[in-house]
């Protein structure tokens, strides 16, 4: 009965050797699977046996770094597949660009009817018999402004005439026009400027039939989307008039209307 007791002992014992390490000798790599009372404290060469908790987490892990390891993958094709063969851009030569001129021929797209509705109709005083100013402009010597208006004379218009209103509390004496319309740059002088006071106001301003050599200015403040004119003085006070949208406008409008009735410079 002793002998028999010894033997269940040992046994026992047996049974409660670390299974991990009956594992481990048949193939397991020290790995216990089982669910026994002698894994559950387990310090000798047995792996922790993870919670569903820990498991999860480990899950959520590998996840996360699968995804990054996509991402990288990803944006590693992304710089692969690019196309890194060399554009050679056409830069246009500055030098190259035609400054505004005036062209003979020409084609004013607008109607005659539409653009005349846009200016006032008066009797000449400076020569003709109808006087043609844009509706917008106002004439007043007061308003600093610059313009175009022309006169017809039967029915056929006069040279187109150029006008320049500067008034303000200290004067200037500009004798000259700088004008710089878009990249390009023109002058004109004027023949003679009016000059006067007006109590503590001075007064200077020109209206002044043009000809052919201001062609291409003409043509300039007409077709140009952005510019300004420096009412240019020798004393070296000048202004400048920065051309606004309403101004130029203005310009491109006469010239239209100028052009469609024949005018001619």
């Amino acid at each position: 009965m002793k002998k028999f007791i010894y033997l269940l002992a040992l046994a026992m014992v047996f049974v409660n050797y670390s299974c991990a390490s009956l594992a481990s000798l048949f193939g397991g790599n020290g790995v216990c699977n089982c669910s026994c009372a002698a894994c559950v404290n387990c310090t000798g060469k047995h792996r922790h046996v993870l919670s569903s908790e820990e498991l999860a987490q480990l899950q959520l892990a590998q996840s996360t770094l699968s995804d990054q390891q996509a991402r990288r993958k990803a944006e590693l094709d992304s710089l692969l597949n690019m196309d890194y063969t060399i554009v050679h851009y056409d830069v246009p030569d500055p030098t190259i660009h035609i400054p505004f001129s005036w062209d003979d021929n020409e084609v004013i797209t607008e109607s005659r009817d539409s653009l005349d509705a846009l200016f006032n109709k008066s009797k000449a005083t400076t020569g003709g018999d109808i006087q043609y100013v844009h509706k917008g402009i106002n004439t007043s010597y007061k308003e600093n402004d610059v313009y175009f208006y022309f006169n017809t004379k039967d029915g056929v218009p006069q040279p187109l005439r150029m006008v320049v209103h500067f008034y303000a509390d200290d004067p200037i004496e500009f004798n000259t026009l700088k004008m710089q319309l878009e990249r390009f740059k023109y002058e004109f002088e004027p023949t003679k400027v009016h000059r006067s006071t007006e109590g503590q106001f001075y007064v200077e301003n020109f209206d002044q039939a043009l000809d052919g050599t201001c062609r291409d200015f003409v043509a300039g403040l007409a077709k140009c989307e952005f510019g300004n004119i420096l009412l240019h003085s020798k004393g070296g006070v000048s202004h400048r008039i920065y051309l606004t949208d309403k101004q130029l406008k203005h310009f491109r409008d006469t010239y239209k209307l100028y052009r469609l009735m024949g005018g001619k410079l």
